[in-house]
């Protein structure tokens, strides 16, 4: 396993003043910086029990709806044993389930992906689902036998549903012949070593009541706070439930994002392929409504039990929220790094993911990782190598003409492309008389068969581009030469996807 990062002394104090000047309104606010090793920083503010003690790393909070992307992992455990399959219609495998009829009159089936990536035309019921947790499964299952009312078509749109979830709770009890608690702790904490998350407050010992966070409500801005009782655990408990640490939730978030990691291998407990397909958009969704100011997001959308944001400069970043009377949580994590955020309040209603994400955000400013590593093909290296040495020896691209496609010079003539190469040579002073290794130059890439590179100037330096074809062999049906300039805040995405080679 790699070291942990480590955090420049300039970062970690300005995590831990965080909120001197960013006020959330909470007894507590306990919050974590973790990498795929755990958790490197951790900081504590506020009394967790209003007891005068500031929460640690093993204070026990409720997350809420962050409990869905361990209920999916619960549901993708039983696709990968052959229990189940995505596309499997609802009503097979829930009798009380009637699917709703189109505006043509047509059933419209809803399918165990639909649930899972909000996309079931279920609409959106946190009010009247966050009082409702403690329902029985049979007094959940009359509830359905009656009937439910769909908000448009199954399989068209985003809208964030908990019967939708429960439904899933109910299916994994069905096919498991467990309850949802037993399979989920069975299949998923116990092997995972996380000893400190559980679905009930009532699972932990006596002796850790000391470090459990109580959750508070107030009315007056914090002025004073009132107990909020814990929301019974019933059927919702598969997608709402759930109390755990910042440890353990570091440690959860490093295991999904290790399927991201090219050194890994374990395919235990549920598969990097499962675990990748969770933090991909399924169903697009708006913005977010509450980070108006946030003009870093190219895309948003809901995966299975997590949302995806597509950052303009870092790529994918997978979170998700919970929250419930007395309490609030966000987490994230840059999947190529792994690098992530975990805040926990003890109230409701605070939006902890404005903080996560700027926190997430300061922490990648700062260490800079790349948006994604890309293992180019050997023919794009040595595709590469050929034109960059042809450019250098003299300006001839044609010594290279056995591994173009046949477009390439039809494209644009040799002639034309031999005079447009001088004029930006001459431009940068001529070429220098030796350069680093190309694997030193390369400078970013969108696939693994297309790479930029640079070739060093007396006064600036070219930016050479190729894509090859996918036919066997590959060859380069596109080459681009330009003076090298600046990268802006827009296209630097696109050049901090690194090429890597073997």
């Amino acid at each position: 396993m790699p070291a942990p990062i480590e955090l420049p002394a300039a970062l970690a104090t300005t995590l831990t003043t965080w909120f001197d000047e960013r006020e959330m309104v909470s007894p507590s606010v306990d919050y974590a910086v973790f990498d795929r090793t755990g958790v490197v920083f951790q900081h504590g503010i506020g009394e967790f029990q209003l007891d005068g003690r500031a929460p640690r790393v093993d204070t026990v909070y409720r997350i809420a709806s962050m409990s869905k992307s361990f209920e999916m992992a619960a549901v993708l455990v039983l696709v990968e044993r052959g229990l189940l399959a995505l596309d499997d219609l609802v009503s097979d495998h829930v009798a009380e389930f009637t699917d709703p009829v189109d505006a043509f009159g047509v059933a419209a089936p809803v399918t165990i992906h639909m649930l899972m990536s909000n996309s079931s035309a279920l609409p959106e019921d946190n009010g009247w689902a966050d009082h409702e947790l403690g329902l029985s499964r049979a007094d959940f299952l009359a509830v359905i036998a009656r009937g439910l009312h769909f908000a448009g078509t199954p399989g068209f749109g985003y809208q964030y549903s908990n019967i939708g979830f429960w439904l899933l709770g109910v299916i994994v009890e069905n096919v498991s012949g467990q309850s949802f608690e037993d399979f989920a702790t069975t299949t998923l904490l116990e092997p995972l070593g996380l000893g400190d998350t559980r679905y009930s407050v009532g699972d932990y010992p006596q002796s850790d009541a000391a470090r459990i966070a109580h959750g508070f409500g107030t009315f007056d801005e914090g002025a004073t706070w009132f107990d909020r009782p814990v929301v019974g655990t019933g059927i919702g408990g598969c997608a709402a439930s759930m109390f755990s640490t910042v440890a353990d939730i570091a440690a959860w978030s490093g295991w999904l994002s290790s399927a991201f990691d090219a050194d890994n291998a374990d395919d235990t407990v549920l598969s990097r392929a499962s675990r990748r397909l969770m933090q991909r958009i399924h169903t697009s969704m708006p913005a977010p409504a509450d980070r108006p100011a946030e003009q870093q997001l190219e895309g948003v959308g809901y995966g299975l039990g997590l949302m995806v944001e597509n950052d303009v400069r870092f790529g994918l970043i997978a979170q998700h929220s919970g929250g419930l009377p007395g309490w609030s949580s966000n987490m994230r994590w840059h999947q190529e790094s792994g690098i992530g955020v975990v805040v926990f309040a003890n109230t409701n209603g605070v939006k902890p993911g404005i903080a996560a994400t700027g926190m997430l955000r300061a922490v990648l400013d700062e260490l800079d990782p790349p948006a994604l590593d890309i293992a180019i093909w050997p023919q794009t290296v040595d595709a590469a190598t050929a034109i960059d040495e042809a450019i250098r020896a003299g300006g001839d691209i044609t010594v290279a003409e056995s591994i173009f496609s046949p477009n390439l010079l039809s494209d644009v003539p040799a002639d034309v492309r031999a005079a447009r190469l001088a004029k930006l040579v001459g431009e940068i002073g001529g070429l220098t008389a030796s350069a680093a290794a190309i694997g030193d130059r390369l400078i970013w890439a969108t696939s693994e068969a297309h790479v930029a590179w640079s070739i060093p100037g007396i006064n600036g330096e070219l930016e050479c581009r190729i894509e090859l074809t996918p036919t066997d062999p590959p060859m380069v049906q596109r080459l681009e030469v330009e003076r090298r300039v600046p990268v802006t805040a827009l296209s630097s995405v696109i050049r901090h996807y690194r090429p890597v080679t073997s």
